[in-house]
């Protein structure tokens, strides 16, 4: 920290850099001072919420199966190289808890598995933040968009089509989508969608909407 703060010349990533100390330590007093979190939700009225177990679609999204190419491409990265970047580890793990409303700890134990950079304190402070039962915790209501998420922060598909290479032909308006492109140019494009590439395994909208109703009864 002290060697940050002697930089005269501070860059971009200066200050990203500096939050992200501020987060580990938060974390890390977090976890500290409620060591129960590692296992259980923080704040305790998540005790009563209805998590989906479909032991089916935890796989799917294991795998980077799931329909969505920002959610597969972040999966299969992980799944390749041990690393993950920061945006697609929330995007990744706000569909898991809210688009399948499948546990956090699900989550948090195969992150644990799998991340190289793996840290305790971040990784279960990250998972409770995204599902509302930390400290910190995301409003309930923030449900990534995967579609949109994915266009803003791969609008040419240049992530995507490295981490899924057999959406390499998909034309960039379908690139969030594929389910869309038509019959006809789906085997022009030799992208059959259900088959060379799955269909969503859950519908957005439909999710969304259930996740919501989910929270809301869990505030009655």
């Amino acid at each position: 920290m002290q060697k940050c703060l002697e930089i005269k010349n501070k860059k971009i990533g200066y200050r990203k850099y500096i939050n992200e100390i501020g987060w580990r330590e938060f974390c890390h007093s977090l976890l500290h001072n409620f060591p129960e979190m590692e296992k259980n939700n923080l704040r305790k009225d998540f005790n009563n919420f209805k998590w989906n177990k479909n032991e089916k679609l935890l796989l799917k999204w294991k795998k980077g199966l799931t329909g969505y190419p920002i959610v597969d491409a972040g999966m299969r990265e992980l799944y390749e190289t041990g690393w993950m970047h920061n945006r697609v580890r929330m995007i990744v793990a706000s569909f898991l808890v809210k688009h399948l409303r499948i546990h956090w700890m699900e989550g948090e134990k195969h992150f644990r598995n799998t991340l190289l950079d793996f840290n305790i304190a971040n990784n279960v402070a990250g998972w409770q933040w995204v599902a509302g039962t930390g400290a910190d915790a995301a409003p309930y209501f923030r449900i990534f968009n995967p579609i949109l998420q994915g266009e803003k922060f791969d609008s040419n598909g240049n992530y995507i089509k490295k981490w899924c290479p057999e959406l390499n032909n998909l034309p960039n308006e379908f690139l969030h989508k594929p389910w869309e492109m038509p019959e006809e140019l789906q085997m022009e494009k030799n992208i059959i969608i259900g088959k060379t590439y799955p269909f969503p395994i859950v519908k957005h909208e439909e999710a969304r909407n259930s996740a919501l109703k989910a929270f809301q009864d869990l505030k009655k």
